[in-house]
């Protein structure tokens, strides 16, 4: 009797995936082989180079437009601030397009660009004669020696300080919470890994604030402001390499809406209906859909806004 070939057992690979993350196609992430600091540290580098760059621009900023420019000490002061102001009001817009539209990777990859872009126009603006006003003809630059800023000159450099605030905003929304989507908060490990993850956030935070108040300003001074914004470029767009050489690697959610777009429907709902009278039940008022049905806490009406 002819005896049969042994047969290795076969091994069974099973793969964990994450609750409630996708990978880049769609797929439910495989724990083993998305996020972590495989990932999050791409995401660490963008945040440097936003600092980095934002705190580049406004540090010395006065400087360049008193000097070069021939601004007024109040308007070159005015310039900076709305800079720094527009960079932190628009990361409202943002929040609401990566909530909303565009998930938090295109959020970013596309405000990088923008931030790059921004950043381009800048260093044009510093290095192109064209696009500055002659030097004073008075050395010691009293005012009526210099030649003011005609509108394309400072339609220039406005439209590159702007663009840079626009993918600031854009960035400072986003990095945090894409980072923090890849570790899973529900296991104990990637917990603790989360917790990690924001340290080292605010440290680049730091490292680049530092930069930018040290290196960059002596590139600035020293070899010239077109060289300072132009290494900024470069590092902004190694940077989005970077992140996008990640893309694979990824976990995403899937978009949740934005709470700025709740808090809206729920004024304007509660304005329409202010005239309404009110259920001899206050168990009526509680909407019994699915949140109800999965045993979520309900907050308890009170009569605090009521008119």
């Amino acid at each position: 009797m002819e005896e049969l070939p042994h047969q290795q057992p076969t091994k069974t690979v099973t793969m964990t995936m994450v609750d409630a993350c996708w990978d880049y196609k769609g797929r439910p992430a495989v724990r083993a082989s998305s996020g972590g600091w495989f990932s999050a540290a791409r995401i660490l580098s963008v945040e440097l180079n936003e600092r980095l760059t934002t705190l580049g621009i406004a540090v010395n900023l006065v400087t360049y437009l008193t000097a070069t420019m021939h601004l007024g000490s109040a308007a070159s002061a005015n310039a900076v601030t709305n800079f720094l102001g527009a960079s932190f009001m628009l990361c409202l817009l943002g929040g609401f397009v990566a909530d909303t539209y565009l998930g938090r990777y295109l959020t970013i990859a596309i405000f990088t660009a923008v931030q790059a872009a921004g950043m381009g126009i800048l260093t044009i603006s510093t290095a192109a004669p064209g696009l500055r006003p002659p030097p004073c003809s008075d050395p010691t630059g009293a005012s009526a020696s210099c030649v003011p800023p005609n509108g394309t000159q400072l339609g220039v450099l406005y439209l590159g300080l702007y663009l840079t605030a626009l993918g600031t905003g854009g960035l400072k929304s986003s990095v945090s919470g894409f980072g923090s989507d890849q570790f899973d908060e529900s296991d104990p490990a990637e917990r603790t890994r989360m917790a990690h993850f924001f340290s080292w956030f605010f440290f680049f935070i730091s490292i680049g604030s530092l930069l930018a108040v040290t290196v960059l300003v002596y590139v600035q001074d020293h070899l010239g402001r077109r060289w300072g914004y132009g290494a900024c470029v470069a590092a902004i767009l190694v940077g989005l390499l970077v992140f996008l050489a990640g893309t694979r690697s990824y976990r995403f959610k899937k978009l949740v809406g934005s709470p700025l777009t709740q808090i809206a429907a729920v004024t304007a709902a509660a304005w329409r209906k202010r005239a309404l009278p009110l259920p001899a039940d206050p168990a009526e008022l509680y909407d019994a859909g699915e949140d109800v049905v999965k045993g979520k806490h309900k907050m308890p009406h009170t009569k605090q806004c009521r008119i």
